[in-house]
């Protein structure tokens, strides 16, 4: 009876153990960047060609993605990829909507990444990557004329009236426009004079968005717009200024070429504060409870949403203890927030990391 219990266990956790290795590796491989709302528009002709459409998505979308994940001082070089490399990137495709009108095609595609495989070609180039993580910000835009201290604000202001213009979705922040408010149009005329120092906080304090916020000031003298940005999200603070030769506020095109660059300005900011730095290696060994399946699906789950994790893989188990072996790009306090957005508890006894729910 004893060996017949013995050989029933070692099946048992020979499976379990294949169970896990293999849920691993899916859960890991099936992590996703997904790059929605890619618009592709072509002439329907007789040389009309259905892959040349799809693969025109997969450029664009791979484009959009890495304007996404990381600084734009790199995009140029990162988006001189061959169609080969990036179809080799493509995890699934979809065709969201496509229509035939007046001898043009004009389709929508959303095209699924497969992250692993990214991350690798990033790490391979030597390029930090940022977190994926949208974010609303409070977006005050200020135009001041220095010749005669005159203020435009709110539709008067090209900048305010245009600079959610092009819909793009290859930014990560989004912006929420300041509210035509007759006071706030006083307060900002009250201070023109030391309008860099202003705090602002009379006015950003009326929105929900007060933590994360944006504010802009344009200020142009005979020969320059002078701009001023003085950024706050997520609790952390910066400002910059800026100088470009001046333009007519009636060439829409000039205007929003400036708001593109100072989108892109923005973003690399944000991308900033949650950029992961793939030179840091941290080793940690992670232990689990081997009886509680569900908790081990779950953090495997968990595992595979943290980019901070650039790999994990079960080191050992038993009846016990099933051990992971995690290799982070990041500070331990770092990951240890990162577990906390789970509610998971984390136990560090002799350098091993145990978890509970």
């Amino acid at each position: 009876m004893k060996k017949i219990i013995k050989i029933f266990l070692y099946n048992f956790f020979i499976l379990f153990f294949i169970y896990l290795c293999l849920f691993s590796t899916n859960k890991v491989y099936a992590n996703t960047y997904k790059i929605e709302n890619i618009e592709i528009s072509n002439e329907y002709n007789t040389n009309f060609n259905k892959d040349d459409i799809i693969d025109k998505a997969f450029i664009k979308a791979f484009q959009t993605l890495i304007g996404k994940l990381t600084i734009s001082k790199n995009h140029k070089f990162l988006k001189k990829q061959n169609l080969k490399l990036i179809k080799s990137f493509v995890e699934s495709f979809s065709v969201v909507e496509e229509k035939f009108e007046n001898n043009k095609y004009n389709g929508t595609f959303e095209i699924n990444f497969n992250k692993n495989k990214i991350l690798f070609f990033l790490r391979e180039n030597n390029v930090f990557h940022s977190r994926l993580i949208e974010k609303d910000v409070l977006f005050i835009p200020i135009f001041i004329n220095l010749s005669d201290n005159s203020l435009l604000l709110f539709d008067e202001n090209p900048f305010y009236k245009k600079w959610n213009y092009d819909g793009e979705n290859q930014f990560l922040i989004k912006y929420v426009l300041q509210n035509e408010d007759l006071d706030d149009y006083k307060l900002i005329k009250e201070r023109i004079s030391f309008i860099e120092n202003y705090d602002f906080n009379e006015i950003v304090a009326k929105y929900e968005l007060n933590k994360n916020f944006i504010i802009f000031i344009i200020l142009r003298d005979k020969n320059n717009f002078k701009l001023f940005s003085k950024l706050n999200i997520n609790s952390i603070k910066s400002n910059f200024k800026q100088e470009f030769e001046i333009f007519a506020l009636e060439d829409d095109r000039k205007v929003e070429q400036l708001i593109r660059l100072m989108k892109i300005r923005y973003d690399d900011e944000w991308k900033k504060i949650n950029l992961i730095n793939t030179s840091i290696k941290l080793n940690i060994l992670l232990n689990l409870n081997s009886k509680n399946i569900y908790f081990i699906e779950k953090i495997e789950n968990i595992l595979g949403e943290i980019e901070l994790i650039e790999k994990y893989y079960i080191n050992s188990f038993d009846s016990e203890i099933t051990s992971y072996s995690i290799l982070s790009n990041s500070t331990p306090d770092k990951l240890l927030k990162e577990f906390e957005k789970f509610d998971i508890k984390v136990n560090i006894e002799n350098n091993i990391w145990i978890l509970n729910e």
